[in-house]
């Protein structure tokens, strides 16, 4: 605990039981706080100094967020607030200006802050003009150890909640969306020109499909397979970006500082101009297209054995998704021609023969959930239902992983006159570090498995993990999140460090061109481009900072929408499972809703609970009730904060005083799953 007396309470009075009329905290009490914690989120920092909620959380906040402003504690990115050394730069220096969502009420408006690096409030020193729940620009007018103050510099965008979410998060993560005027002026042809057709490889007559989902615009792939002796030849088809957007004009400098697409659900923001990620580029069907095809040779066993690149012009025989070819694998009709259903059907086989290769080589099978949030006209949220993934996905997906092996190896296998031409910017995923597969290993070892070492091949963790879900009765999603948490986040570099959760030893994107500029730069460089080995190292950083920057933009417009939607049943009781156990409490999984909220230790009873990490579980100092991972509870939904993507829970009544306790069963938390 940190030293001297935290909270005064200064009173109108002695009388016994009379409301404090003004809390203070001291600022040497909150540095000595996160000192002693190490780095302290917000609920660790109050859980910490044991204050009740109200004036005392309010009073902390100010104190804290003067002590960001002077620099002497850095907020992280991840939210998460340390002691600063000496002559440190605060992560969360206030920048002029920052994104935020409008809240408050007359005389008393605040702004709070999306931008991922100023997690922080701003108090309003006039009237916005704007309804509560606006996305604004603030301007920071001063910082002080009584808080921020600002003025709302503009309105961000009105119009629905989708629309305000959208606005919101690709501001604050500051994504380009508009496009500079040279770029409008570029001319893009409208069609393939027969000069350039004749010039390549003629494939128009091969029934080759493209396969997506219900509501894709830009189609950058296309796939063909037929019977060979022992085996099958695979087509695999992508749109020929490389041959529109030259290195160095404007549509690649602008591609470049995008580095990818984000899919947001009510619209994407692409990285290339719609006149040529749904236009010429994407390969519609019935339409002559340039693309850069792998055509592979794969043995019954599953193996590539050849491979060949060329540049081709091809003809989409038929636009179809995932769901009418996943119908159709199972037995169901297509209306297609024979050439097509034959194609469809050997594509089948070769997937099959894929996965069995996969599986040999121990790649990790995570199936994770993944969910779509459905929109009114209006872009409120109404519903959230999990995507159903069938063998049409998965068909594609190792047809892709096959095709990016293979420009892998084919850039790897190259050579000049003189020396091997530069590598390839390689999709990158290393091994897990020890320290962060401590959680997954306490999960094994509650259900009687343990991993075979710190460092375990992907083999031996698929092993583990396949013996650990038929043990436990726990949903298969739990081990899902704790083997995605364990994982390294996967990277672009010009090294070849191998991609553990696929188990192989070098891979590369090629397959989405239209969408990632990783996979342009691979295209070019299988047209025979020189790239030099500095501009590789910088593309491949500013990429996998592209990727992270859109990922975290997305999660945040889901997280928003998701609290939208069950901002309105707060007060409900929901049955749930925990899906964490940290040492401020449990996060739960709301059945039905796909959502997770924050069960707070306080939340738990009166009782005073310990974290215990052997057991992932929380114990109860008195009476020994326990509450753990995969544990149900009912839970009510007490607070939402769509700013900040948080759902408060609380214990249901009765519920949190009987947990499960030592020699004893009894009450709803008592069954682990």
């Amino acid at each position: 605990m940190p030293k001297g007396r935290l909270l005064r309470h200064d009173r109108s009075g002695g009388s016994r039981g009379r409301r404090p009329s003004a809390i203070r905290l001291a600022p040497g009490a909150v540095r000595d706080a996160i000192g002693a914690i190490g780095e302290a989120s917000w609920s660790e920092l109050i859980q910490h100094l044991r204050l009740p909620r109200g004036p005392a959380s309010r009073t902390l906040r100010r104190v804290v967020d003067g002590l960001v402003a002077s620099g002497d504690v850095a907020l992280s990115r991840k939210g998460r607030y340390r002691l600063t050394d000496e002559g440190e730069e605060a992560v969360s220096k206030p920048p002029a200006s920052v994104i935020g969502r409008l809240e408050g009420r007359p005389r008393s408006w605040f702004v709070e802050s999306l931008d991922p690096e100023y997690k922080q409030r701003i108090d309003l020193v006039d009237e916005p003009h704007a309804p509560p729940g606006a996305v604004v620009e603030v301007e920071i007018l001063a910082t002080t150890f009584a808080g921020v103050t600002g003025r709302v510099k503009r309105l961000v965008e009105a119009g629905g909640e989708s629309s305000r979410a959208a606005a919101a998060m690709l501001a604050a993560y500051r994504i380009p969306t508009t496009w500079p005027a040279e770029i409008d002026r570029v001319e893009v042809p409208a069609s393939v020109s027969r000069n350039v057709a004749e010039a390549r490889k003629d494939l128009r007559g091969m029934s080759l499909v493209t396969i997506d989902g219900a509501d894709a615009r830009d189609f950058d792939d296309a796939v063909f397979a037929v019977p060979r002796r022992n085996g099958w030849r695979l087509v695999v088809a992508i749109a020929d970006v490389a041959h529109y957007v030259k290195t160095g004009s404007a549509l690649d400098r602008e591609a470049r500082e995008r580095g990818n697409s984000v899919y947001l659900p009510d619209r994407v923001v692409p990285m290339l101009p719609e006149k040529l990620s749904n236009g010429i580029c994407s390969l519609v069907p019935r339409e002559d297209r340039l693309a850069m095809v792998c055509d592979m040779r794969v043995t019954r066993e599953g193996r590539v054995s050849g491979h060949e690149f060329y540049e081709a012009v091809i003809r989409s025989h038929a636009r179809l998704t995932y769901t009418e070819v996943g119908r159709f694998l199972e037995g169901g009709h297509l209306q297609v021609g024979d050439d097509v259903a034959a194609s469809l059907g050997a594509l089948h086989d070769v997937y099959r023969a894929l996965t069995s290769r996969r599986d040999e080589r121990g790649a990790l099978d995570l199936d994770t959930r993944e969910t779509a949030i459905e929109l009114d006209d209006e872009g409120m949220p109404t519903a959230i239902e999990p995507i159903e993934r069938n063998d049409a996905h998965r068909l594609i997906e190792e047809a892709m992983i096959a095709a990016n092996v293979a420009a892998a190896s084919h850039l790897e296998s190259r050579k000049d006159g003189t020396d091997r031409s530069p590598p390839p910017v390689y999709r990158v995923h290393e091994p897990p570090a020890p320290e962060k597969i401590e959680a997954l290993a306490l999960a094994l070892r509650l259900v009687g498995e343990r991993l075979p070492n710190s460092s375990p091949t992907p083999a031996e963790l698929s092993a583990v993990l396949a013996r650990a879900r038929e043990k436990s009765s726990w949903p298969s999603w739990i081990w899902e999140i704790l083997v995605l948490r364990s994982l390294a986040q996967a990277r672009y570099e010009p090294r070849r460090l191998g991609h553990f959760g696929l188990a192989l030893s070098t891979y590369a994107h090629f397959t989405s061109p239209i969408r990632r500029y990783g996979d342009l730069l691979i295209h070019r460089m299988l047209k025979g481009e020189r790239i030099s080995a500095d501009d590789l190292e910088a593309a491949a950083s500013h990429i996998s900072m592209a990727e992270r920057r859109a990922e975290d933009a997305e999660r945040a417009v889901d997280a928003w929408l998701k609290c939208v939607y069950v901002e309105g049943r707060i007060g409900e009781t929901f049955p749930g499972t925990v899906a964490s156990v940290v040492e401020f409490g449990l996060f739960v999984e709301l059945d039905g809703l796909f959502v997770q909220g924050l069960l707070h230790i306080s939340k738990l009873g009166r009782d005073y609970y310990h974290y215990v990490p052997e057991s992932m579980t929380l114990v109860a100092e008195r009476s020994g009730a326990r509450v753990g991972l995969a544990d149900r509870l009912a839970v009510v939904i007490e607070e939402v904060s769509v700013a900040t993507g948080r759902i408060d829970l609380a214990l249901a009544s009765g519920v949190g005083r009987r947990g499960r306790r030592r020699r004893r069963r009894g009450g709803y938390a008592t069954t682990r799953r």
